[in-house]
């Protein structure tokens, strides 16, 4: 399986992975990383005939293509011929998902993100055994379902359940991809905010300084002045923000992340 996923920064707080095309070809490096862990749904996809396999990945890959040009009712339709062939493919799923994203059908999306990593527990089983290299080898096929997850605790207020598996899901994070890594500890701040630990919160919001390479240590300060009621301080915050980060595309998601659990107000009016 070779697995094809962009990151797509959707409205309001969403960062989403939708992995699509993963029923691909398995080459000999994965057969080699995988340990010859093999999901039932791989194997019943490898019994299907040529055909149906080939056209089941060119209606994957041009529902993709879809999801990316934010046509994303034509990608579900995309999405809904795919599954006829072959019903239970978790980069399928995965991209339903993301597609309902769109939509802020977030019950939706959840289902299917939920399904996707139950066609995965055969991963997930081995997972809790391993550490180290082994370990990150194989969380790799579900790491993205599990961050979309985290999103999807986050937007519906499931703060507890979201904190929870901010915890689980960050030992695991790529070490090198520090701006999700950031953002997650971020929201793992907002999570105890709303939880009401805000000495703990207030902790976490000394983790890093204006040294740092991410935004963290002025959307932390900022949502503390906010959580205090001090909106001019807040705003200030995020004034240093963009003299510091000059490209908008480096604070969306921490500037939408704020839209989402109510302290700025979106371009459409009102906090959510």
């Amino acid at each position: 399986m070779k697995a094809l996923f962009s990151l797509i920064c959707v409205s309001v707080a969403l960062v989403i992975f939708p992995l699509w095309c993963t029923a691909q070809e398995t080459s000999q490096a994965q057969n080699t990383e995988s340990e010859d862990v093999v999901p039932q749904w791989q194997k019943d996809f490898e019994a299907l005939g040529t055909a149906k396999r080939a056209s089941y990945r060119d209606k994957l890959k041009e529902a993709g293509r879809l999801f990316n040009q934010k046509r994303i009712i034509e990608a579900l339709n995309e999405l809904a011929d795919a599954q006829r062939i072959f019903p239970n493919e978790p980069g399928a799923l995965n991209l339903v998902g993301a597609c309902h994203v769109e939509f802020r059908n977030f019950s939706k999306a959840r289902a299917a993100f939920e399904e996707a990593l139950k066609l995965q527990d055969d991963y997930v089983r081995s997972i809790k055994v391993l550490n180290g290299e082994a370990r990150a080898r194989r969380i790799k096929p579900v790491l993205n379902i599990l961050f979309n997850l985290v999103e999807m605790d986050f937007v519906t207020s499931q703060w507890a359940d979201c904190a929870g598996r901010i915890e689980g899901l960050l030992p695991d994070m790529d070490p090198s991809d520090l701006t999700m890594i950031r953002l997650l500890e971020f929201k793992y701040l907002l999570c105890k905010l709303k939880l009401g630990n805000t000495d703990e919160a207030r902790t976490l919001a000394k983790k890093y300084d204006f040294r740092d390479d991410y935004p963290y240590y002025y959307y932390a300060n900022a949502a503390l002045a906010y959580h205090d009621e001090n909106e001019a301080e807040a705003e200030r915050w995020r004034a240093s923000a963009r003299r510091v980060f000059r490209r908008p595309s480096t604070l969306a998601a921490w500037e939408d992340t704020m839209i989402e659990i109510g302290f700025v107000k979106s371009f459409y009016g009102g906090a959510k």
